[in-house]
């Protein structure tokens, strides 16, 4: 008998029915990370090799000079010799020895300041900026706290004690003939006093030490270590970048020249002191005169005279040529990396989408290469090509990415340029605490939706009468109506209790944490108060005591070099409320351009639903620029010329450098002000009347009608 039931063995899976109305999220704009940042770091190693290149070939042209000098001079050796010197093998190892242990560490050093920065970024709004101190001592503190100055520090005194080890080898390789203060070898030739150090080593090692110790001194001071953009908006002409090569040249010899001038006279007043005051003092102390007579008893004899530099001119002019060498490698090193590190970068032209690029460069936390996206974005904005036209209209009419790249390119543009707004407001400072804490508070938890039906939490069945016992014994075991009452009773005293008496009262172990943390804070604050105080009466006692031996004219003059440490710069203050100047301006460029372009290349008019919040950015910041220049204007300009006459010379030159600061001060403001006015102007004749279909603040209508009237 036949049947249609199938078998167990054969039943056929069951598989959805698939769908093509499923909704697919949009793709997040790739991050910088990973788009924009492997890219412009390419480039960067690509460029540490031409920094390598030229210190090397400056190396090599110091090292020849060697050489020749070693060997006798071109007059020694005849000019055809002299010419064949720097091609010699032993010429070229000593090169490479040169470029290993005087160019190479202070690159590796620039290096690690800049990655270190760029780590940093993640923290600070921006570190490659100058630093926020505004006065020299400021800044020489700062630099004393940071961990990065002691390596900086042992970095410069390998380097110039091994140029000092290069040029012993080198002398006593090729000049035989060399008189003593050349020979520069560890002990002095004597059988009866075999231990004496060499004293020219002792000259000449104390030199490199001090030429170390300045050059950072110089560094720090000049804040050398941050990136410099000005030369990048200024030179934009191929001629402009090849005649700075000769310029930096030039400035390098003039500055090694004169530092090592000014270095090589401070050492010789320091090894004076040391040689006829110190070291005596020294040997005065007991037990440290049996452990230096050994070693140092042949400098206590004899005094120390000018005629001292006279009959050992040739060891002076010997260590003053090597310092020089030794400023020179450094110098032309560090501004040749302060060239090229600083030199536009262009890499989206060579990817697939170069718009997604540069926005996904603007997204950065690294500043400085961030920086680098909104110098490649200016020259994006304003190509006039059909190529350019064509991306401009492509990434206005983006909707491939969920934000669009406009409204991450205006977003982050808008957030930076918000950043060194509120940085300018309060002139360089660090935000309140208050301010931080309202910014970073938590935002309220989102209650979680109500149940559709809601639970029952009370008891469905009627409970079962008790006993009159049971009730009472639950009554006095439980906190009925009398506990109750006794309690809210002690709660309603206790509010009425003194401050004084409540704070002996238990409280929460939260309170008690609290109250600990609180006092544990006052304690640290109370004990750098005393500190500060104990410093101060120190300095004070210190000061009166030295002003009392010393003539008047030494005291002043150290009052005047007191003032000059301690003051601050007008200038200062200035760009340490505007760190990031030149990026703002490039941010200003970006946006206006592409404003004015999106009128005829923007097809669904999205670049003008932001346009009241790029203007209204845009003139506050310019308001509050216009204001800081007010007040400069109000604090430190010159008085009449019939004013300078009743003042007194000091008085009058104390004005004249006021306003010389006040001036710089104006000439960092002018960086971003100009780009703001210039891209309203232009924001401003591109549309003309078509701005008054959009709403503005009151003040900032106001603002913007000046330029309309204007244009």
């Amino acid at each position: 008998m036949a049947t249609n039931t199938p078998q167990r063995g054969q039943s056929t899976p069951i598989t959805a029915i698939r769908s093509t109305l499923l909704s697919r999220t949009a793709p997040s704009i790739p991050p910088a990370a990973q788009l924009y940042e492997p890219l412009v770091k390419g480039v960067l190693r690509h460029r540490q090799l031409k920094i390598f290149l030229h210190s090397a070939l400056f190396c090599w042209a110091l090292v020849s000079l060697w050489m020749t000098w070693s060997t006798g001079g071109m007059l020694g050796t005849g000019a055809k010799e002299a010419l064949v010197i720097p091609f010699r093998p032993s010429t070229l190892a000593f090169t490479a020895a040169t470029f290993a242990v005087g160019a190479l560490p202070v690159m590796v050093l620039r290096k690690a300041h800049l990655v270190e920065q760029d780590i940093n970024c993640l923290l600070l709004p921006c570190t490659a900026a100058p630093s926020p101190a505004t006065s020299p001592s400021k800044i020489l503190t700062g630099a004393l706290q940071k961990r990065s100055t002691s390596h900086a520090l042992l970095t410069y005194l390998i380097s110039s004690l091994s140029l000092l080890l290069l040029h012993i080898i080198i002398t006593g390789a090729y000049d035989s003939s060399a008189p003593a203060n050349a020979r520069l070898t560890l002990f002095v030739k004597s059988r009866k006093h075999p231990y004496y150090l060499n004293g020219y080593l002792i000259y000449v090692l104390f030199s490199q030490v001090v030429v170390a110790l300045a050059c950072l001194l110089r560094c720090v001071l000049l804040d050398r270590f941050a990136i410099r953009w000005g030369p990048v908006l200024s030179a934009q002409s191929g001629d402009k970048l090849q005649s700075f090569g000769l310029a930096r040249v030039v400035t390098v010899g003039i500055t090694t020249l004169v530092y090592t001038s000014l270095v090589t006279v401070a050492h010789l007043v320091t090894f004076a002191f040391t040689r006829s005051v110190a070291l005596p003092l020294l040997f005065q102390v007991p037990f440290v005169h049996l452990v230096l007579r050994p070693f140092t008893a042949h400098f206590l004899k004899g005094a120390w005279t000018v005629t001292l530099l006279t009959r050992h001119w040739p060891l002076v002019s010997r260590a003053f040529y090597l310092a020089l060498t030794t400023v020179g490698i450094w110098e032309f090193a560090e501004s040749a990396f302060d060239a090229i590190v600083a030199e536009p970068i262009a890499v989206a032209q060579h990817t697939a989408d170069p718009g997604l690029t540069l926005v996904s460069g603007v997204t950065s936390n690294d500043a400085y290469l961030k920086h680098f996206a909104y110098a490649e974005l200016r020259e994006f904005s304003s190509d006039d090509s059909a190529a350019a036209s064509a991306r401009r209209t492509a990434l206005f009419a983006d909707q491939k990415y969920n934000p669009s790249m406009w409204s991450a390119l205006a977003r982050a543009s808008l957030l930076t340029l918000g950043h060194d707004y509120q940085l300018l407001l309060r002139r360089g400072k660090p935000a309140s605490p208050a301010s931080a804490a309202a910014a970073t508070e938590a935002q309220p938890a989102v209650p979680l939706p109500a149940p559709a039906t809601p639970l029952i939490r009370t008891k469905v069945y009627k409970p079962a009468q008790t006993s009159p016992l049971h009730a009472a014994l639950d009554t006095f075991a439980s906190d009925g109506p009398l506990a109750a009452a006794v309690s809210e009773t002690a709660e309603a005293g206790a509010s009425h209790i003194p401050e004084l008496f409540r704070s002996v009262m238990p409280t929460s172990p939260q309170a008690r944490a609290g109250a600990a943390a609180g006092s544990v804070k006052k304690a640290e604050g109370d004990v750098a108060s005393l500190v500060k105080q104990t410093k101060g009466k120190w300095r004070e006692g210190a000061s009166g005591a030295l002003g009392a031996f010393l003539p008047q004219g030494v005291v002043r003059t150290a009052g005047q070099v007191k003032a000059w440490w301690t003051r601050e710069r007008v200038h200062r203050v200035a760009e340490t409320s505007l760190p990031n100047r030149y990026m703002d301006a490039l941010t200003v460029e970006v946006l206006c351009r592409l404003t004015c372009a999106s009128l005829s290349e923007d097809r669904y008019g999205v670049v003008q639903r932001d346009i009241p919040k790029i203007m209204e950015a845009l003139l506050s910041f310019l308001t509050a620029l216009e204001e800081y220049q007010a007040e400069l204007n109000a604090a430190y300009a010159l008085p009449p010329p019939d004013r300078l006459r009743e003042l007194s010379l000091k008085e009058v030159a104390d004005k004249e450098m006021l306003a010389m600061e006040a001036s710089r001060a104006a000439e960092v403001l002018s960086v971003v002000s100009d780009a703001v006015k210039d891209g309203i102007v232009q924001v401003v004749r591109t549309f003309g009347d078509k701005l008054a279909a959009f709403r503005f603040p009151p003040h900032i209508a106001k603002k913007l009608q000046g330029f309309v009237d204007y244009n």
